[in-house]
């Protein structure tokens, strides 16, 4: 399907756009750098793994999808701390990884797509959002939101997984209501991958070299 390999290239671009202004990003923004890396390597792994070992590749997600999270959720505990208590979310990063273990062993089968690993983490990463542009309007010290890398990177993470909550909730109800339905929601899929890795390399270009103190506050 054309949308999905269109949006894997934006992948690998983000990825190298990422490597050329890594030195010009703030911790949080090499957060993100190292969840862009994890959609690159979980993609190279992929066609390894159909090319020689098996089409299926349902046992990618039970790795993806908890680490994909984690990493996003260190993200929002940097993004967050002065604003909501680092144990709060420390405790929800927690409980969503055991609970991601809890389900490939007892609830899921690893030959079984982890849809419900899956909507609970975005459902997760969208509330982090929210608070993060919570706490932005709160806060009110960012003069020109376009310029500001993480701001991108928060409108890029409520955009993306806000639409792919529903996908992954959804997603064995499609299958079964309809092929065409199912094809069409993969296809959104796509274009929502499309638009995160676009604007998370927006947020990689308008990355500068911002003195150090600046970049610890």
């Amino acid at each position: 399907m054309w949308i999905l390999k269109f949006s894997i290239l934006f992948n690998y671009s983000t990825f190298i756009v990422g490597c050329i202004q890594y030195k010009y990003f703030s911790k949080e923004l090499k957060t993100i750098f190292y969840f862009v890396a994890l959609g690159v390597l979980t993609e190279t792994y992929t066609r390894f793994h159909q090319l020689y070992l098996m089409k299926i590749t349902t046992p990618i997600g039970h790795f993806y999808y908890p680490v994909a999270t984690l990493i996003l959720g260190l993200f929002y505990l940097q993004v967050l701390r002065d604003f909501i208590r680092p144990i709060y979310i420390l405790t929800i990063i927690i409980a969503f990884e055991a609970y991601s273990i809890f389900n490939t062993l007892f609830i899921q089968d690893l030959f079984e797509y982890p849809s419900l690993v899956a909507s609970i983490g975005a459902l997760i990463v969208f509330l982090f959002s929210v608070a993060y542009f919570t706490k932005i309007m709160v806060e009110a010290k960012i003069t020109k939101l376009s310029s500001e890398p993480l701001v991108w990177v928060n409108s890029a993470l409520l955009f993306y997984y806000a639409g792919n909550f529903f996908y992954y909730t959804l997603f064995n109800l499609r299958l079964l209501a309809s092929k065409e339905i199912a094809i069409l929601a993969i296809k959104l899929f796509g274009v929502l991958n499309l638009i995160l890795y676009l604007i998370i390399a927006i947020s990689f270009l308008i990355a500068n070299n911002k003195p150090a103190k600046q970049k610890q506050n």
